[in-house]
């Protein structure tokens, strides 16, 4: 093989997938990024399965540690702070059985002040 044949095979192995790659990605309708409907999904009344109790999302895990300490003062002492899949942070508490186990915990943590929903576990 010519030391041009060379070059050009490696320059298509570089090449096809930079042009190929985009070209599929637009050709499927360009990138899709999470909108808040993938990250924020709150259960409907009486709703089953996995539920969890969300006190807020805040941008740096600075802000939702802070949240994580109030919501610890007012006795939720197994929330924590984890990614929401959307580049913010919540607050859960993941020890929820039941929807009405969740809406008097909701309640109860709303007059102590805080704003939580009850939202359906992430997949997975």
């Amino acid at each position: 093989m010519t030391r041009s044949r060379v070059r050009l095979a490696a320059a298509a192995i570089v090449a096809v997938p930079l042009i190929a790659y985009p070209a599929i990605v637009l050709a499927g309708g360009g990138a899709r990024f999470p909108s808040a409907e993938d990250c924020v999904r709150v259960a409907a009344p009486g709703a089953t399965g996995d539920l969890d109790l969300v006190f807020g999302r805040r941008a740096t895990v600075a802000e939702a540690d802070a949240l994580l300490e109030q919501v610890k003062g007012v006795g939720y002492v197994d929330a924590v702070v984890q990614p929401d899949g959307c580049l913010r942070w919540k607050v859960v508490y993941t020890g929820i059985e039941s929807y009405e186990q969740g809406a008097s915990s909701a309640a109860e943590a709303r007059g102590a002040g805080l704003s939580p929903q009850i939202e359906l576990a992430p997949p997975g």
